[in-house]
């Protein structure tokens, strides 16, 4: 049972901003509602006001810019439009895959990225992903609006950097450089993942010359491990190969997941020693662009 609130149904963003800021304490979004609605109906959430986006035209943008190479997504596209876009399996496939893996078709067809992000659920796929590609995303209010790296959005457990008077407007995602290979595992027995895994690397004759390693599902919010991405800048495939237990044994002891029923703190860090070794092994054998 879902207590009583009043329904906004601007047909304008600047309508939409300015419920906002009229209610911001008060106040919740919906644009798929996947989430929202289900808190709302379990209690865990409560809201007077809901302003329904839907009706905002320019706010389901898909958008592939060739000169900037930078995708932007607005915050009504769902999981599903992702999953099946033509321009977003040309250019960003993992995100493709990523889609496909997502809870199930009826929460794809329904759920957007954006929502989910600002969900920020730690047992999410998309964020971790978002973080390897670093992705930004931008807020607006009525007093302007501003741009953040998605490792500055995420704050804590279900927490952002989002104010109540903001509103999630564009997610710029950059393509990573053309002798760039990259990967996403995760681990999942059930409907959310336990563990992810992104990762990026590099090349340039041979030696990574840049690699990105995220991990999700181990912390309050997607990390990056920047002690494993360091160690190897600048190693030939060979040396990278040769130490992939090594390298995944690191970021497995950096990482401090929780304990909880999926599993113990041990198991968690040997699944993220398991994903990282798999990443490693494959893209250091592969030289075809895979972003």
């Amino acid at each position: 049972m879902i207590d009583s609130f009043f329904l906004h149904q601007p047909e304008s963003l600047p309508a939409a901003l300015t419920l906002l800021a009229e209610h911001p304490e008060e106040t919740r979004v919906l644009a798929g509602g996947s989430e929202l609605i289900l808190l709302l109906k379990m209690g865990l959430a409560a809201a007077e006001h809901i302003v329904n986006i839907k009706r905002i035209s320019g706010l389901a943008r898909l958008d592939y810019e060739p000169n900037s190479k930078i995708l932007r997504i607005g915050p009504l596209i769902t999981h599903r439009a992702l999953e099946k876009s033509e321009v977003v399996c040309n250019h960003f496939p993992l995100i493709v895959e990523m889609e496909k893996q997502l809870a199930n078709v009826r929460v794809r067809n329904v759920g957007t990225l954006a929502g989910n992000l600002s969900f920020a659920e730690p047992h999410a796929d998309p964020g971790t992903l978002l973080l390897a590609y670093e992705a930004s995303v931008r807020l607006r209010s009525l007093e302007g609006e501003r741009t953040l790296a998605i490792r500055d959005f995420f704050v804590d457990y279900y927490e952002t950097a989002l104010k109540r008077n903001e509103l999630l407007t564009e997610i710029e995602i950059p393509k990573p450089a053309e002798k760039s290979t990259g990967a996403y595992l995760r681990f999942c027995p059930g409907e959310r993942p336990m563990v992810g895994a992104a990762m990026f690397l590099e090349w340039k004759n041979g030696a990574c010359e840049n690699a990105r390693l995220a991990l999700g599902c181990v912390a309050p919010t997607p990390i990056r491990i920047s002690e494993v991405e360091e160690w190897m800048a600048g190693k030939s495939r060979e040396e990278i190969l040769a130490d992939a237990n090594g390298i995944a044994e690191k970021a497995a002891r950096i990482c401090q997941p929780l304990e909880d029923v999926g599993g113990s703190v041990e198991y968690k860090r040997q699944i993220v020693k398991t994903l990282v070794a798999r990443n490693i092994s494959s893209l250091a054998q592969r030289t075809d662009n895979n972003g």
